[in-house]
C-alpha cells in the first residue's frame, strides 16, 4: 500500500514537472511585434531638392531578434513615394514641399509591423546663375581712344544668391587674362579684335558664362549738316553749319563744302547765297587725321521772287446774303515777272480764273467762308492769300392775313420758316383772331416746332364769333442753342358745331446777328 502511494507521489512529481516545462514551450513561442525608429533625418529637419540625403533605420529592433523588412515612403507630394525598402539608404527627392510625412514601415517574420515618422521640408535645389554681358555688345565695334564699359550687371541668379564674377579678356591670336573681379569695369584699349568672357558663380559652385567679341578701330569721322532754313529766295542768305560733325576718337576735322553750283568752302560754318532758282544739295565732307573722311548732303531749295497776292472786301469782312462784294486785288505785287492772272476761290465750291485784279461776287447763303486769291505771274511763279468772310441771311419777315372756312370738326393751317445760322430771335405774332358766323365759336392751338420736330412753343383759346383773341411768342437765341433748318407754325381750328369763317392775321419774324 505504502509503494502505491510512491509510485503515486512520483507519477504526480512527473506530471507536474512535465506540467511545467510544457508552460515554458508555449510562452518561447509567442512573437513580439518590432519597434521601428527613424534615426536620420530627424524630426523637422530640411533637405534639398534634387540632393541626395540618408535615410537610417538601423536603430529599429526586434525583441525576438527576427530579421525585419523595411519600407520608406514619402506623403505630401501627392500620391505617396516609395523611397527604398532598405534600413538605410541615401535617397533624393525632385520635388519641393513642406511639412512632408516621411514613414518607415518594419515587419517581422510573423507579420507584426510598426511604423515611426518624421516631419521634413523639402527646399528647392540650388539653381545655377546666369552670366549676361550687357557692354561690350557682341559683335559691336568701338573707338580706340574711348574706354569700353564691361558691364554683367544683367546677370541673375534665380535663388538670389551672392555672386562672384570674373572677367577674362583676349585679343585674336593671344592669351587670356583675368581683366577684373568687378559686376562692371572700363579699359581703354588698342585697336584690334577682342574676346571677353564673364563667368558668375553663386555659393554651391553652380556657374555660368556668357562671350562676346568685339572690335577696337580708328572710326571714321561723323559728317553732319544743319541750317537756319531749308528754302529761300535767290539772293537770300543760308547759314550752314558743321559745328556737330565730330570725330569718335576727338580728333580735330577739316571740312569741305560744296554748294552744288561748284562753288566751295573750307570754313566750318559758311554763309551763302544763290543766284538763281532751283534744288540744290549741298555736301560737306569732313576728314580725320588719319585720312579717313565722310560726306553728308542736304537738298536747299532756291525759289525766285514771285508774286505777292493781297486784296480787299469792298464791303468790309461781314456782309449780307445775296449783296454783290467787289474783292480788289490791285494791291498784289509782281517782285518779278508782272502778274498775269488772277485766281479766285469763294470758298463754296465756286471759282473764278480772270486777268483782271478784281471780281464781283455774292453769296446765298449764311456762313464763314475762306476766300483765296491765288496769283500768278508770268515766270510761272505764284503767290496766295486766304481771307475769312462772314455771310449773315438777312433778316426774314412775312406777315399777311390768314381766313379759312371751318366746317368739319377741324382744320389746319401751317406756316414754314427758314430759320439759318447766326439767328438771333424768332417771334411768332397771332392778331385778331376771329370768326364770322351766326352764334358761332371758334377754338385755336397754334403750336411751334423746330426743324428737329421739337415742339417749342403751343397757344390755346377759344372765341366767340363777333369777338377777337391775340398771342405773341418771341424765341430769342442768347445761348445759341436753337437748330437751324425750317421751323413749322402751325393753327389749328375748330368750330363749336356750327360752320364758321375764321380770320386772323400773322406776323413772322428772325432776326439775324449783324
Amino acid at each position: 500500500m505504502k509503494k502505491i502511494q510512491n509510485i503515486c507521489i512520483a507519477l504526480a512529481i512527473v506530471a507536474i514537472c512535465f506540467s511545467g516545462c510544457l508552460g515554458e514551450n508555449e510562452d518561447s513561442d509567442k512573437n513580439t511585434a518590432p519597434e521601428a525608429l527613424i534615426m536620420m533625418p530627424r524630426q523637422a529637419d530640411i533637405v534639398e531638392a534634387g540632393k541626395p540625403f540618408t535615410i537610417d533605420g538601423s536603430a529599429s529592433k526586434d525583441a525576438d531578434g527576427d530579421e525585419l523588412q523595411y519600407k520608406w515612403t514619402l506623403s505630401g507630394l501627392g500620391s505617396p513615394i516609395d523611397l527604398s525598402n532598405k534600413v538605410s539608404d541615401t535617397v533624393i527627392i525632385d520635388n519641393a514641399g513642406k511639412d512632408l510625412v516621411l514613414t518607415l514601415l518594419v515587419q517581422d517574420p510573423g507579420g507584426l509591423t510598426s511604423q515611426d515618422i518624421v516631419v521634413i521640408t523639402v527646399e528647392p535645389g540650388n539653381r545655377p546663375p546666369t552670366a549676361i554681358i550687357t557692354t561690350p555688345t557682341n559683335g559691336g565695334a568701338y573707338s580706340e581712344g574711348n574706354e569700353i564699359v564691361f558691364s554683367g550687371l544683367a546677370s541673375s541668379d534665380p535663388d538670389n544668391d551672392f555672386l562672384t564674377y570674373t572677367w577674362d579678356l583676349s585679343e585674336a591670336g593671344g592669351p587670356s587674362y583675368t581683366a577684373s573681379k568687378q559686376s562692371k569695369f572700363s579699359l581703354d584699349l588698342s585697336e584690334g579684335q577682342y574676346s571677353i568672357s564673364l563667368t558668375v558663380e553663386d555659393p554651391d559652385g553652380e556657374s555660368s558664362t556668357a562671350t562676346h567679341s568685339f572690335t577696337v578701330t580708328n572710326l571714321p569721322p561723323v559728317s553732319k549738316i544743319t541750317s537756319d532754313v531749308n528754302s529761300l529766295f535767290v539772293g537770300e542768305n543760308i547759314q550752314l553749319s558743321g559745328e556737330d560733325s565730330y570725330d569718335p576718337e576727338g580728333g580735330a576735322l577739316d571740312f569741305l563744302w560744296n554748294f552744288g553750283d561748284n562753288k566751295t568752302s573750307s570754313l566750318k560754318s559758311p554763309e551763302y547765297s544763290w543766284n538763281s532758282p532751283g534744288t540744290f544739295t549741298v555736301s560737306l565732307t569732313v576728314e580725320d587725321g588719319e585720312g579717313q573722311e565722310t560726306t553728308s548732303t542736304k537738298d536747299i531749295e532756291v525759289k525766285s521772287l514771285g508774286p505777292v497776292a493781297s486784296f480787299t472786301f469792298s464791303s468790309g469782312e461781314k456782309i449780307r446774303t445775296d449783296d454783290n462784294v467787289t474783292l480788289d486785288a490791285s494791291d498784289s505785287s509782281a517782285l518779278g515777272a508782272p502778274i498775269k492772272e488772277y485766281k479766285w476761290n469763294f470758298g463754296n465750291g465756286d471759282e473764278l480764273t480772270t486777268n483782271e485784279s478784281s471780281a464781283e461776287y455774292s453769296w446765298n447763303l449764311g456762313g464763314y467762308y475762306n476766300v483765296t486769291l491765288t496769283v500768278i505771274d508770268d515766270d510761272g511763279e505764284t503767290g496766295e492769300v486766304t481771307k475769312m468772310l462772314q455771310v449773315v441771311p438777312e433778316d426774314y419777315v412775312d406777315e399777311g392775313q390768314g381766313n379759312e372756312l371751318v366746317d368739319g370738326n377741324e382744320d389746319t393751317v401751317s406756316y414754314n420758316l427758314p430759320v439759318q445760322i447766326f439767328v438771333s430771335s424768332l417771334q411768332i405774332e397771332f392778331t385778331d383772331i376771329g370768326c364770322v358766323g351766326l352764334g358761332g365759336a371758334l377754338s385755336y392751338v397754334i403750336t411751334l416746332q423746330d426743324s428737329d420736330g421739337n415742339q417749342i412753343a403751343e397757344e390755346n383759346g377759344n372765341v366767340a364769333c363777333g369777338e377777337s383773341a391775340s398771342w405773341n411768342e418771341i424765341i430769342s437765341n442768347d445761348d445759341n442753342s436753337m437748330v437751324l433748318g425750317d421751323y413749322q407754325v402751325a393753327i389749328e381750328l375748330t368750330n363749336g358745331g356750327t360752320p364758321v369763317q375764321a380770320n386772323w392775321n400773322y406776323r413772322f419774324e428772325i432776326i439775324y446777328n449783324f
